[in-house]
């Protein structure tokens, strides 16, 4: 364990430009007051989000103007020790385990503690890394208000996408349908347990067996996960009259779309990316912190499992060495855990 009052070096990794990775010493300094020192145990690669900074294709986010911008540094999902506190931090100490939204390094200094949370003794690093997801995906089910007896379809099996079907099932939807492209994605549904259906695009015509399962209505509530606006067309076919669509996947590029859907249906689009309150209200208590605890409570509780979501489990060593391959097959990669 590091003398918190020693100078550190930390190793990040870092895309210094467009599809270059790489490590990067940082100096790290003693936990200032409301900080704390974390060091890394395991972190888990968000291929979606990581590959869009790593590809170098520009895209525009209302309120940071163009992105990318480098050096990028990624990772959002991390699980690690307490090593040191700062003042007037009263509810962790050096030992905690914690979840929370570190970068890809072998330790930081945490400022953002609203959002993390204490792995339950139940719970193992590798699993804690999906914490962060697991809240984003949680405040995009509240966004959707799916009720018990619902129907709902997931478009899109990567890691948004499958915990998105644990959860509604969960929540009593009846059926819960997964669509996605990869058999393979399929599969992991499948081994998961979670979904009452799943349909391979391309492979069948979705809409219309859609419209078979539910009584010919169409979907109550259908979750865009791939984050590819291309699929919002089939979300709107899939979805009955005054149905809804929640826009869980973060698309960063335009696409036409044929509003006449939405506009004849009606239908309710809803994002969901980026929206948790910033604090706790009488209205909505729901922040990231409470999602972030409550996601933990689920795997404690083996009500949800990312276990099986989990296809690589990597040392953290060979981090630079990752993001070439996932940029040539994504497909081929889903749950990748970094082993620091």
């Amino acid at each position: 364990m590091p003398d918190p009052d020693a100078p550190m070096t930390a190793q990040c990794v870092v895309f210094p430009g467009p599809q270059r990775a790489a490590w990067e010493d940082v100096p790290v300094a003693a936990p200032q007051p409301a900080e704390i020192l974390v060091e890394s145990r395991r972190s888990l690669i968000s291929i979606g989000t990581e590959l869009a900074f790593f590809s170098g294709r520009e895209w525009t986010n209302p309120g940071a103007g163009t992105l990318p911008k480098y050096p990028a540094y990624p990772g959002y999902s991390n699980a690690g020790v307490v090593t040191a506190v700062g003042t007037g931090v009263d509810a962790w100490q050096a030992g905690d385990r914690i979840a929370g939204s570190g970068r890809h390094a072998t330790c930081q200094i945490a400022r953002r503690l609203d959002g993390a949370a204490k792995i339950a003794d139940a719970v193992s690093d590798e699993e804690a890394t999906f914490c962060t997801l697991g809240a984003t995906v949680l405040n995009a089910y509240r966004r959707g208000a799916p009720q018990l007896g619902e129907s709902a379809v997931v478009v899109g099996q990567g890691l948004l996408g499958q915990l998105a079907v644990q959860f509604l099932r969960l929540g009593g939807c009846d059926p819960v349908i997964a669509v996605d492209l990869e058999l393979s994605r399929l599969a992991l549904t499948q081994q998961v347990g979670a979904a009452t259906h799943r349909l391979a695009a391309g492979q069948e015509d979705v809409a219309a067996a859609v419209h078979d399962l539910t009584a010919g209505r169409g979907a109550d509530v259908v979750f865009e996960a791939t984050g590819l606006t291309q699929t919002y067309d089939l979300t709107f076919a899939l979805t009955r009259p005054h149905g809804r669509v929640v826009g869980l996947g973060s698309p960063r590029y335009p696409a036409k779309v044929d509003m006449q859907q939405v506009h004849i249906k009606p239908l309710r689009i809803i994002g969901a990316i980026g929206n948790h309150p910033t604090g706790e209200s009488q209205e909505n208590r729901w922040t990231r912190g409470a999602h972030t605890a409550y996601f933990m409570e689920l795997l404690a509780q083996r009500l949800v499992n990312v276990r099986d979501l989990i296809t690589h489990r990597l040392p953290a060593a060979s981090a630079p060495e990752v993001y070439p391959k996932l940029l040539a097959d994504r497909t081929a990669y889903l749950g990748v855990i970094l082993e620091w």
